[in-house]
């Protein structure tokens, strides 16, 4: 997303807009974060300057023209505050998901829905926005089977693309539960479809690989496993990224795609290469890290979260880095040191400002501190 977002073409709107990139983890944007709700990223808002009415919500990814037509809906949704019928109900569902009240925006996002009718032009933009809503509220039910409802029906596009992938993400956190196999095969038909689509932006086709990965692994299709992961990888390594942040967004789908084929040394190369490419960056210690420990190179692993930790700027990050060292000390039979670390990394997790990650990285923590304990 980032990519996009520096495309030269939008320095045009900066008559229309103000634009402010907060990081996620810096505790003086706590405040802001906390006022929207925002537990994920990447989320784009449009606010009203006024009272921080939000006017138009996304979350993930999107392309240049979409991103064009997110920034005219929130243009439209500021200077028009008297809309009727579906596209109403939509924008409440905008501004509640913008604040924070996830259950409440995903309502009117259903209103809109019923309003507007199978044939209303902003039905697959709804419906995108409606699964991602599901998605962060974590009603993964809700959110596969509204994507087996909506999806087969929507245009095929960029806001297709996502309800499949998203869709099928929440049946794959279902994994052997009933109500998420029949859905899941529906979604996994689907999402192979979406992979054929053109033009689509690049972080949506590469969590298309990874959901339709994950499915084969839960079905237990190993050579599908492995065909989506050798596609995903080649296109990887087909791009010559033009920046860091494309160099760091193409190392994240590295690592996920190694990890799911279980051969994690294929991107230790490649990382080594961005870490120096890239030496101020603690992602890029840190993604290497987690990929040498997880091949068990693990003297590597703890030299490369040694670096990390010298340019860590956040608790996220820190609480990261030190788990992952942990966890590379244990793997070393060092469980002395390996339970220290992790304590360290428990007190980096307590400082982390937003509620939800703080609560999900200090259960991660203090349960990986109990498993040491066990061993001990």
């Amino acid at each position: 997303m980032r990519v996009t977002l520096s495309d030269p073409s939008l320095a045009r709107q900066a008559g229309r807009f103000v634009w402010l990139e907060l990081n996620y983890d810096e505790e003086a944007n706590q405040p802001f974060l906390g006022r929207h709700g925002i537990s994920w990223t990447p989320v784009l808002l449009v606010l009203d300057p006024e009272d921080e009415r939000v006017t138009a919500t996304h979350v993930g990814g999107m392309s240049l023209a979409e991103l064009q037509r997110f920034l005219d809906q929130g243009e439209r949704g500021f200077t028009s505050k008297e809309e009727s019928g579906a596209k109403a109900a939509a924008s409440r569902g905008d501004d509640a998901v913008g604040r924070g009240r996830l259950a409440d925006g995903a309502e009117a996002y259903r209103e809109a829905l019923r309003i507007g009718g199978r044939r209303w032009a902003g039905r697959a933009q709804v419906t995108d926005t409606l699964v991602g809503t599901l998605l962060v509220q974590r009603d993964d039910r809700s959110c596969a089977e509204t994507a087996v409802v909506e999806g087969p029906t929507l245009p095929r596009g960029p806001s297709f693309a996502r309800v499949a992938h998203v869709g099928l993400g929440c049946a794959n956190s279902g994994e052997g539960a009933p109500w998420a196999v029949a859905p899941r095969k529906t979604l996994e038909s689907l999402a192979a479809e979406a992979t054929t689509l053109a033009g689509l932006p690049r972080d949506d086709r590469f969590q298309l690989y990874q959901q339709l990965m994950v499915a084969a692994q839960l079905r237990g299709a190993a050579n599908e496993n492995v065909r989506w992961g050798k596609r995903w990888l080649k296109e990887i390594d087909a791009v010559v990224p033009s920046s860091d942040d494309e160099r760091s967004g193409l190392d994240v789908a590295r690592v996920d795609v190694v990890l799911l084929l279980d051969q994690p040394a294929l991107a230790l190369k490649p990382l080594e290469a961005s870490e120096r490419a890239m030496p101020q960056n603690y992602t890029s210690s840190a993604r290497l890290a987690r990929v040498a420990e997880a091949a068990g190179r693990y003297d590597e692993a703890v030299a490369a979260c040694e670096r990390g930790l010298r340019n860590v700027d956040g608790p996220i990050g820190r609480s990261g880095l030190l788990l992952t060292k942990a966890s590379a000390l244990r793997g070393k039979g060092e469980l002395s040191q390996a339970k220290a670390t992790a304590e360290l990394a428990l007190q980096a997790a307590q400082a982390i400002g937003n509620e939800g990650n703080r609560a999900n990285t200090v259960k991660r923590t203090s349960d990986f501190i109990a498993g040491l304990d066990k061993a001990r």
